[in-house]
């Protein structure tokens, strides 16, 4: 096994951070974010290498990759429910990843970048204290 360093892609290839959110994404309204789960990736990545025919798009660059992109339907088996049968279908992501000085990073092509930020100020998001946790289960009957 090695561990590679630094590489060159090829062509049209792009290789960036794979950054993920670290903690619940809170709204003002203290609501959480569920498209920004903990573990998720981050639809902002740093560029850390280009291919030789990669225009517009350059190491250092923060690019906004569509997740959607590599969404692939996964078909569950679904119920019987009123003489119909159902199917569940759910989404997951495949993405290519390969580990770079022991970091895994996004091997990416030129056409899933959806845009370079050329300009961005980062923000705190509200802290996960400031969700309201009860104090015991308790059950409200009406």
């Amino acid at each position: 096994m090695i561990n590679i360093k630094k590489i060159k892609p090829m062509f049209t290839t792009i290789v960036t951070t794979m950054d993920k959110y670290e903690e619940y994404s809170i709204t003002k309204g203290g609501i959480i974010d569920g498209s920004k789960a903990v573990g998720s990736l981050k639809e902002y990545q740093t560029v850390i290498a280009v291919g030789s025919t990669v225009r517009d798009v350059a190491v250092g660059d923060v690019v906004w990759v569509n997740p959607k992109r590599f969404a692939k339907p996964k078909h569950t088996p679904g119920s019987l429910k009123d003489g119909v049968i159902t199917d569940n279908v759910t989404e997951s992501y495949t993405f290519d990843v390969i580990k770079l000085d022991g970091k895994d990073c996004l091997l990416l092509q030129d056409r899933d970048i959806e845009f370079v930020v050329e300009e961005y100020d980062e923000t705190e998001e509200a802290p996960p204290s400031q969700l309201i946790h009860p104090q015991k289960p308790s059950i409200m009957l009406t």
